[in-house]
């Protein structure tokens, strides 16, 4: 049940260790008599975004792995587990970070630390709501404030590491306890066997995420025993790798995803272009030549602008595109309706094509019009006649049957929608 909070503590340290050798946050305030200065001072701007930006998912209230929820479960969970002096210990911890190392006070308003983080947060570093947008612009004209704030920023970001690793030490210690174990250990299923390759031998060591996780995919796995470490590191490695260089989804990762599977910001390479996320809220496109050059600018107010972009990518192979996509919808069937189902005859065919490029006779439907969103959708049905999946990644939208029979086709509302078919029947 902590697996997402350990897995995401070793991005955050791995982070850290980055940063850590850099330098270290300073705040300089000088004063030359008539005027007060002051200047906040970061160690590097690339590791320290990185660090920051993977911090969030605990000190973010609205995420599945903020510090409080983590915590809450522990205590209330696992109490036996948890003595006394560890309860105080952590709370003093809890009580720390909020308060901060000074206490900050304007008209009249004490500002702890934990304030002044989610203030930045929400109105400037990862987000632009309006209210904490006016509040900072109501502060601009204060001498200090803003290198002031920006150091209680960081400084909050580290005391929170501090915490989180106290709690990681405190999950792993729970995690032996013979409670957790009767409650939440690892299960092996009576016999492995893998859904893509029905191999029965072999290593099934791997946990396999249906869709990459380098699109953000941390919810939807398979567990150990459903997918052999062959195929896992093999063929399906190979197959998310061509869905995430897929040019649209390259493209639109840059935008939607914080940072990849290493825990790192993301990047797309394109023939004419290169592109990459140097923080949560900026992108950086540098041009290779003038067919990338920015074209119909619009100034649409409040410092927000209208352009467009042309990319010139790889030669598209729709072959290619439908394994990737073939193997997330088998992922999909053995996760919401079990791996015998997944492992049944009807899906030879699909087990095939997705293994080797051979099998398939249906078509892919691709929709070329899109409006970009930050989401990933997938959706089915078993049906008597076919297994039709719509899967959306980032408004990308495809349809594909898991099966060849019945075959998809155009009609009415689908050319009306913009989709184009592609055939995934390989000839000789």
């Amino acid at each position: 049940m902590f697996r997402d909070f350990k897995r995401h503590y070793h991005k955050v340290t791995e982070a850290y260790s980055g940063l850590a050798g850099k330098g270290s946050f300073s705040l300089q305030i000088n004063f030359d008599g008539n005027n007060l200065y002051a200047e906040s001072k970061i160690p590097d701007e690339e590791a320290t975004v990185r660090f920051v930006v993977l911090m969030r998912r605990f000190l973010n209230p609205s995420d599945s792995l903020y510090h409080k929820k983590t915590w809450a479960t522990l205590q209330g969970q696992f109490a036996d587990e948890v003595s006394n002096e560890i309860t105080t210990h952590v709370e003093a911890l809890f009580e720390r970070l909020s308060k901060g190392h000074f206490g900050v006070n304007i008209n009249g308003e004490d500002l702890t630390a934990e304030r002044i983080y989610q203030v930045l947060s929400e109105g400037e570093y990862f987000d632009n709501k309006d209210e904490a947008r006016r509040y900072l612009q109501g502060l601009v004209d204060m001498p200090v404030i803003g290198p002031l704030f920006w150091y209680q920023f960081y400084e909050y970001t580290l005391a929170g590491f501090a915490l989180a690793s106290t709690i990681f030490d405190l999950v792993s210690r729970v995690e032996q306890s013979a409670k957790y174990k009767a409650l939440h250990g690892e299960r092996s299923v009576a016999e492995s066997r893998c859904i893509y390759c029905l191999t029965t031998t072999g290593s099934f060591m791997s946990e396999e995420h249906i869709f990459p996780e380098s699109l953000g995919n941390d919810e939807l796995v398979l567990p150990k025993g459903h997918v052999c470490d062959r195929c896992n590191n093999e063929v399906l490695s190979g197959l998310d790798e061509a869905l995430i260089n897929f040019g649209p989804v390259a493209f639109l990762r840059v935008q939607f995803v914080p940072y990849t599977k290493e825990g790192k910001l993301p990047k797309a390479n394109f023939q004419n272009l290169s592109m990459r996320r140097t923080g949560p809220r900026n992108i950086t496109i540098i041009a290779k030549d003038k067919t990338a050059r920015i074209k119909d600018k619009k100034h649409l107010g409040d410092n927000w602008y209208s352009f467009r972009i042309d990319t010139r990518g790889r030669k598209f192979n729709p072959v290619l595109l439908g394994r990737a996509l073939y193997k997330i919808a088998l992922g999909t069937v053995a996760l919401s309706q079990g791996r015998e189902l997944a492992c049944s005859s009807k899906y030879d065919a699909a087990r095939e094509f997705i293994r080797t490029g051979q099998g398939v006779t249906n078509n892919l439907l691709m929709r070329m019009v899109s409006r970009p969103h930050p989401q990933v959708h997938i959706a089915y049905q078993d049906t008597l006649e076919g297994t039709p999946f719509v899967i959306d990644i980032y408004g990308l939208m495809f349809l594909l049957n898991l099966e060849n029979a019945p075959e998809l086709e155009f009609n009415e509302i689908l050319t009306q929608s913009d989709f184009q078919l592609f055939s995934l029947r390989v000839t000789a």
